[in-house]
């Protein structure tokens, strides 16, 4: 039988997706997915969660202690080795995308079980979805349901450029971080420009960056779409919600507009899943010009 242990969310979710749930024996720290509420967890990060009424540590504090780990060498997230040796999965699921949200893949290499297969998601855009969701169902032996949950995907974003017509001149810049500002990368630009808009500042399968406030005023998008990652949509609105009322971001066309949405990164933006079709839509629904 399967045993199939989890370092990471979207490593929960597609497993969930393809129907393998119940094989799960363990998941990370991060995971929220309903099928792994009680299952043992591998993981844990040095960095305090976010609280229900907002972050233990304010945005430029994570950022801090962030970079210090990373110029330091140091790993942001431990895996309970002992407790996964014991579980004894034959497939653990990993990511080698980026260091800073999840267990990556050299630490998740040197810390599963002899003759367990190591399953690396590596996706950064919608066709590395579909490779993600057909080696892991390659993996599970299941490509068939790889297979039918690909067709789902695509017929889910299809239908989302189908919400309302979105002109190309609409712009947007996502957010993925606060102070200091980080562009939204990856996957996010990509869905976006998926549903008719444009993204300003980056671009489609590039990682999200650094910025400004400065250059985001003088990009001055329509919309501006807050998704910091790890938070959850009421975090990322007690978050927004503070942003709006400093100068620098008060100041902004798109705030000043009522065009500033936060939206729950962790559910929809924060991880290349089948939740992309759900961000599609999401988006598609907020950019829509104001007649």
């Amino acid at each position: 039988m399967l045993r199939i242990a989890s370092l990471i969310p979207s490593g929960t979710d597609l497993t969930a997706a393809l129907g393998f749930a119940d094989c799960l024996v363990g998941v990370s720290h991060e995971c929220d997915h309903p099928d792994g509420a009680d299952l043992p967890v591998l993981t844990s990060s040095f960095i305090p969660p976010a609280m229900v009424d907002g972050p233990s540590l304010t945005p430029a504090e994570i950022d801090r202690l962030v970079c210090e780990s990373v110029q330091a060498g140091e790993s942001l997230y431990i895996t309970d080795r002992a407790l996964l040796h014991r579980l004894a999965p034959n497939i653990v699921v990993s990511q080698d995308v980026c260091d800073v949200c999840a267990v990556n893949a050299e630490a998740a290499a040197c810390d599963i079980p002899s003759g367990a297969e190591l399953v690396l998601l590596t996706a950064i855009s919608i066709d590395g979805l579909v490779a993600d969701i057909t080696t892991l169902a390659a993996s599970l032996g299941a490509p068939d349901r790889g297979e039918v949950v690909v067709a789902e995907v695509r017929a889910g974003l299809a239908l989302s450029r189908g919400v309302a017509a979105v002109p190309a001149a609409v712009t947007v810049v996502t957010l993925e971080w606060s102070d200091p500002p980080f562009l939204g990368g990856h996957w996010v630009p990509e869905l976006v420009e998926h549903v008719g808009a444009t993204h300003l500042l980056s671009k489609a399968g590039e990682p999200s960056r650094r910025s400004t406030w400065d250059e985001i005023a003088a990009a001055d998008p329509d919309v501006l779409i807050f998704c910091p990652c790890g938070y959850d949509l009421h975090q990322a609105t007690l978050e927004a919600t503070a942003l709006a009322g400093t100068a620098a971001v008060g100041a902004l066309r798109a705030v000043r507009n009522g065009r500033f949405f936060a939206v729950d990164a962790n559910r929809l933006l924060s991880r290349c899943t089948t939740a992309v079709v759900a961000a599609a839509d999401v988006i598609a629904r907020l950019v829509q010009p104001i007649d």
